[in-house]
C-alpha cells in the first residue's frame, strides 16, 4: 500500500523536476534531461522486477520480458546520455541507441509472442521469436545504413520508427484482444496501453524537436515510462474485467500474430534490399521457412490431439454403453439397439426378449460377500455372451443389479424357450466356488415375450410382458423359463 500511495506523487516530481529543468536556462540540459530519463527508467524498472516476483509462475516470464525491454530502452539513454557529456546538445540519433531500442521493441514484442498455453504453442511461441528477431535485426541494419547516409532526410527516420512504434503497438493489441485469463489480461492491457503512450511520445517528441528549438519536448521521453511506473504500482488491479473474447477472437489472435511478424520481416527484408539484396533474399527465405515449419509444427500438434480426442471420444462411448463389471451391454447400450432394430421390416420372423434373473441372489451376496457376487455376476454374463454367440445376431446385456437381457432375433417364442433352457442348464452346470470354497449351485429364472408377425406391440409393452412372465417364473418356484400369455414352463 505505501509503493501505490507514494509512487504517483514520486513521478509527478520527477516529470515536474524534468520539465522546470528543460524551461530553466539550466548548461548541459541535454545531460540533465536523460539523466531524469534514467531515473524514472530505474525506479519502473525496479517497480517491474517487483511485479515478476510477485507474479505467478506462468506470468512471471512475461514480467521478466517487459523488465528486458525497460533495461535495453535504459541502456540506450545512459549511451546518449555518456554522448551529451562530451557534446553539449546531446545526440538525435546514434547507432549504437538505435540498437538497442530495436533490442527494447523486440523484448515488447516476444512478451507478445509468448503463449505457454499449449505445447504446441510454446514451441511455435520460439518459432515466433525468431521471427520477430530477423525482423528487428533488419530494421536495425536498415536504420544504420541510413545513418551513414548524408542524403536521407530525417523525416524518413522519424516515418521509419513511428513504423516500428505502430508495428509492435498493433501487435501486443492483437494479443491482448486474445487474452482470456485476467492476470494475463492485465499485463497485456498495461503493456498495450504503454505501447499506445510511448509511441505517441516518441513520434510528437521527434517531430517537436526537428520543428523547434525548445526543450520542453524532452520530458515526453520519462512521461510515458512515468505512466507505467505508476500502472505497475497498483495493487491487484484487473485490466477490462467485463472483457471476455470469444472463442473466435481467441483463433483469430493467434493466427494473425504469426502472420503479422512473418509480413513485418517480409517488409523488412525487402526495405533491405537496397543495401544488400542477397542477404535480404536469404532474409525472406528464412521467413518462409519458419512460417512454414511452424505451420507444419501446429498442423502435427493438432493431429496427433485430434487422434487423442477421437480414442477418448471412441473409450468414452464404450464406457457409457458397457457394463464396467462384466464387459457387457448396459440398459443404456441394450435401449439403444432396441431403438435402432425394433422394428418389423428388420426381423421378419419377429424378435424375443428375455429377461433374465439370478435367483436369490442377494441371499447369495449376504452369504458369501460381494466379491463372490460380483465373480459370480462375471461367471453368468461370460456364459451367456458365450452362448448367445451361437445365436446368430443375439444381443446380451445387463439390466441391472442382477438381471440380464438377451435380444434374439428372427426366432419364434418356441425357439426362444428351447434356447433359453438350454442357457439356463449351462449355467446351473458351472462350477461354483470363491476362494477355493464351493458355493451354491447358481439357477436362473426366465421370462420370455416376442412379437409376432407384423403385429408388433410398442418397445416398453414388449419389455413389460417379459418382467411380467419373469415375476411369473419366481412364482412358480424359479430355475424356470415361462414365456408370457402361454405360461408354459420348462
Amino acid at each position: 500500500m505505501r509503493i501505490q500511495r507514494w509512487t504517483p506523487a514520486f513521478y509527478s516530481v520527477l516529470v515536474a523536476a524534468h520539465a522546470g529543468t528543460m524551461l530553466l536556462p539550466f548548461p548541459r540540459r541535454m545531460t540533465w534531461s536523460y539523466a531524469f530519463v534514467l531515473a524514472v527508467l530505474g525506479v519502473t524498472a525496479l517497480l517491474c522486477a517487483r511485479r515478476a516476483m510477485l507474479a505467478v509462475t506462468h506470468n512471471r516470464p512475461l514480467w521478466l520480458l517487459l523488465l528486458g525491454g525497460l533495461l535495453a530502452k535504459g541502456t540506450a539513454f545512459i549511451l546518449l546520455f555518456a554522448d551529451s557529456l562530451v557534446h553539449h546538445e546531446g545526440t538525435l540519433v546514434m547507432a549504437d541507441p538505435t540498437f538497442w531500442f530495436c533490442l527494447s521493441s523486440l523484448f515488447f514484442v516476444s512478451a507478445a509472442a509468448y503463449d505457454p498455453a499449449t505445447p504446441s504453442l510454446r514451441w511455435a511461441s520460439v518459432a515466433d521469436v525468431a521471427v520477430g528477431t530477423l525482423a528487428a535485426g533488419l530494421f536495425y541494419l536498415s536504420t544504420r545504413q541510413m545513418l551513414a547516409s548524408d542524403a536521407t532526410p530525417p523525416e524518413r527516420l522519424m516515418l521509419f520508427f513511428d513504423v516500428l512504434d505502430l508495428f509492435v503497438v498493433i501487435f501486443v493489441g492483437i494479443r491482448l484482444l486474445g487474452t482470456r485469463r485476467a492476470d494475463e489480461r492485465r499485463f497485456y492491457a498495461v503493456l498495450t496501453a504503454f505501447m499506445i503512450i510511448d509511441a505517441a511520445a516518441a513520434s510528437v517528441h521527434n517531430r517537436f524537436v526537428l520543428a523547434s528549438e525548445s526543450y520542453l519536448p524532452e520530458v515526453l521521453l520519462s512521461a510515458p515510462t512515468a505512466m507505467l511506473g505508476i500502472m505497475l504500482a497498483r495493487r491487484r488491479t484487473v485490466w477490462m474485467r467485463g472483457f471476455r473474447p470469444s472463442a473466435a477472437q481467441r483463433r483469430l489472435s493467434v493466427s494473425l500474430r504469426p502472420l503479422a511478424l512473418s509480413i513485418a520481416a517480409s517488409l523488412a527484408a525487402f526495405a533491405f534490399t537496397q543495401v544488400q539484396p542477397v542477404l535480404a533474399l536469404y532474409a525472406m527465405a528464412t521467413v518462409l521457412l519458419v512460417f512454414t515449419m511452424r505451420g507444419t509444427l501446429i498442423a502435427w500438434y493438432q493431429l496427433t490431439i485430434e487422434g487423442q480426442l477421437r480414442s477418448l471420444r471412441r473409450g468414452l462411448q464404450h464406457a457409457a454403453l458397457h457394463d464396467p463389471l462384466t464387459g457387457l451391454l448396459n440398459r443404456r447400450g441394450l435401449f439403444r439397439w432396441l431403438s435402432r432394430e425394433y422394428e418389423p421390416a428388420r426381423h421378419a420372423r419377429g424378435l424375443c426378449i428375455a429377461l433374465i434373473d439370478i435367483d436369490h441372489f442377494k441371499l447369495y451376496n449376504d452369504r458369501y460377500g460381494h466379491l463372490a457376487g460380483d465373480r459370480c455376476l462375471e461367471q453368468v454374463a461370460r456364459a451367456l455372451a458365450r452362448e448367445g454367440d451361437g445365436m446368430p445376431a443375439c444381443v446380451v446385456g445387463r439390466y441391472g443389479g442382477e438381471e440380464f437381457l438377451m435380444l434374439l432375433p428372427h426366432v419364434s417364442a418356441i425357439e426362444a424357450r428351447r434356447f433359453m433352457d438350454v442357457v439356463r442348464a449351462t449355467i446351473g452346470a458351472l462350477p461354483q466356488d470363491f476362494d477355493g470354497q464351493p458355493t451354491h449351485p447358481v439357477t436362473l429364472s426366465v421370462g420370455i415375450a416376442s412379437t409376432q408377425g407384423r403385429d408388433w406391440p410398442t418397445l416398453d409393452r414388449l419389455l413389460r410382458d417379459a418382467d411380467v412372465a419373469l415375476y411369473e417364473a419366481k412364482a412358480l418356484g424359479r430355475n424356470r423359463v415361462v414365456v408370457h400369455e402361454a405360461i408354459r414352463v420348462a
